[in-house]
């Protein structure tokens, strides 16, 4: 489809009305007049329907050509500015645009005027998207644009044969079809030159159509200045005499912004400025992550050139895009360039400490000059130095990948908690089937253990990060259960089983920032304080030593024999359950870790020239 600035118009904007000389050619085209003038009439042949696009001298519509029963598009010149030299450039835009027969320069098939008076030219309907919007964000590849790229230079460089110069290339002038077509557009600025055969036929005197070539064919009048800031050459930014080259320039302001992401000059009228103050304009010294080709970056740059001379033609530039793309490499060239990013890795690698920001440079560089010449020794050497060995020290965002894993770990760990807390609260229930002294224990070692299965569920919920509260929150009220569920069965009897399987657990999922003398002080302090209130008298004795040998009972719940032979091994049952579902996956996890690490070992010493060698 078409927009403002791909329809053929001047942008209002971005386009400041530049001139210049008369290329030398036999197979030019000459601005030259017909006896025969256009006449208003009606504009029977098309029917005319919606606007397809609008721009500074009129607007496209959407149209039928009756006779032939196809679609075009009619260009439309707005009624205020039908004054003699507006519809005099309007119909040489038609005129150049129509003599440049060539696959990417839109055909016109008529033009005239109709009966409202209103100056008209039909051309070839296009459908596509112009270079902006691909820049913009495109699923065409590098690749892809510069192959439409060629087809754009050769249409430029006819037009120069022809003694036509655009003045006005840039993204939003050229048009991608939607079946591989390549447009260029907008020719409303052009200006001729020579002694080809282009004819005017728009309804003016002699003295103005003389006026106008005069203009449009030699230098800039004062105060006016014709193409976009930020692609003119130096020389039509000055407003003085333009040669071909001027359009050479704004095909490697296109090419940098392919190459580099970002346009080489500001837009508006800051551009001006930059265009003038500099030499020439280099995408790779612009983006260097851009992984910019060598070939491509030293085209920019001829073609930049602030010396007109010193850029290559349309066709050369065309050449030099066709050569890289069909695999034509300046070896020489791209040794150099490697053999430069191999010194500045190795620059990097000798500093002092090794910081990450050095280490994380010398490999970007040695993989870029590999990336050019893949048999330079010293860049292979630096890679494989870098990858086989181990830093001193974790680098920050290895260290960060390493904690979100411990964190995924300690989610599931929590998961698993949820349940084992869970199931402790029926177990406990159970006990009620047998005479209970102390009604309010059990049930407040039920409340904590449906707290601590709660809290865990609501820590699980994301992955636990080293500095969370909820880990604290965890220990400590799994301490106060164990505190409490050690005045029920007293301090030896169920109490070591689970405070021993809790804290395997817990030192296994613990954040390494947390102590590992906090978690066996919070399992030890519940026995300490068990043992402390009985020894002092405060709670009856649990225990108690005689002939050789130990009795244990409670003083909350009276347990038979069997009983106590019972709870002792559900709870050596739960807690071997419990040991095993937490430390099988972690003991998983490292082994798969483990066997990663040296899989990738094995695959970056591949890397290292001396260990091939040596097979």
């Amino acid at each position: 489809m078409y927009d403002s600035e791909a329809v053929g118009q001047y942008d209002d904007d971005a386009t400041l009305p530049t001139t210049g000389p008369q290329p030398e050619s036999s197979k030019s085209v000459r601005a030259s007049r017909t006896s025969q003038p256009l006449r208003p009439e009606p504009m029977t042949r098309y029917d005319v329907g919606a606007v397809l696009g609008k721009g500074g001298m009129g607007e496209v519509r959407l149209a039928r050509d009756t006779r032939i029963d196809r679609e075009v598009a009619v260009k439309l010149m707005r009624a205020e500015l039908r004054d003699s030299v507006n519809v005099a450039r309007f119909f040489r835009e038609a005129h150049v645009q129509g003599a440049l027969e060539h696959p990417s320069v839109v055909p016109v098939h008529d033009l005239g005027i109709d009966a409202d008076g209103t100056p008209y030219f039909v051309m070839k309907r296009l459908a596509g998207v112009t270079l902006a919007q691909v820049l913009e964000g495109s699923p065409l590849s590098r690749r892809e644009i510069l192959d439409r790229l060629v087809s754009v230079c050769l249409a430029v460089e006819l037009a120069h044969q022809r003694g036509v110069i655009h003045r006005d290339l840039k993204p939003a002038n050229i048009m991608f079809g939607d079946f591989g077509e390549t447009y260029v557009l907008d020719w409303g600025l052009a200006r001729v030159g020579g002694d080809g055969t282009i004819k005017h036929v728009e309804p003016m005197s002699g003295d103005l159509r003389d006026t106008l070539d005069e203009r449009d064919s030699g230098e800039t009048q004062a105060g006016e200045l014709m193409g976009t800031p930020g692609y003119m050459a130096p020389e039509q930014a000055r407003g003085v005499t333009i040669t071909p080259a001027a359009d050479v320039f704004s095909l490697g302001c296109i090419l940098f912004e392919i190459l580099a992401g970002e346009a080489a000059l500001p837009r508006g009228i800051a551009a001006i400025a930059a265009t003038l103050g500099a030499d020439f304009h280099s995408p790779a010294s612009r983006a260097p992550d851009a992984d910019i080709p060598p070939e491509l970056d030293q085209l920019c740059i001829a073609a930049t050139s602030h010396l007109p001379a010193e850029r290559p033609t349309a066709q050369a530039f065309a050449d030099a895009i066709r050569k890289y793309l069909n695999g034509d490499r300046d070896e020489a060239a791209r040794k150099v360039l490697a053999s430069a990013h191999a010194a500045t890795a190795r620059t990097a690698m000798d500093q002092m400490p090794l910081t990450d920001a050095n280490r994380a440079l010398a490999m970007k560089e040695a993989g870029r000059a590999l990336a050019l010449d893949r048999k330079n020794a010293d860049a292979q050497a630096l890679l494989a130095s870098l990858l086989v060995a181990a830093p001193d020290h974790i680098p920050a965002e290895a260290l960060a990948a390493a904690d979100l894993e411990r964190a995924v770990l300690r989610q599931k760990a929590l998961k698993q908690a949820i349940s084992a807390y869970a199931s402790l609260v029926p177990l406990i229930a159970i006990l009620f089937a047998f005479h209970v002294r102390v009604p309010a224990v059990p049930l407040v070692t039920m409340l904590l253990c449906a707290t601590v299965a709660v809290m865990a569920y609501l820590a699980s919920r994301t992955p636990l990060s080293p500095g969370s509260p909820w880990f604290a929150a965890l220990m400590i009220t799994n301490s106060v259960l164990h505190t409490v569920g050690g005045l029920m069965f007293g301090p030896l009897l169920v109490m070591p089983v689970y405070l021993v399987g809790s804290l395997a657990l817990i030192l296994g999922v613990a954040p390494i920032t947390f102590r590992p003398s906090l978690i066996v002080a919070a399992h030890v302090l519940p026995i300490g304080v068990a043992l402390a209130l009985e020894l002092t008298g405060i709670t009856p004795r649990t225990f108690v030593m005689a002939g050789g040998s130990i009795q244990l009972t409670s003083w909350v719940i009276d347990f038979t024999p069997m009983a106590l032979v019972i709870a002792l091994v559900i709870a050596l049952a739960s807690q071997f359950l419990t040991i095993v579902a937490g430390a099988v996956p972690a003991r998983q996890a490292e082994e798969l870790a483990r066997d990663r690490a040296h899989a990738q070992a094995w695959h970056l010493k591949q890397l290292d020239p001396r260990d091939r060698s040596e097979k």
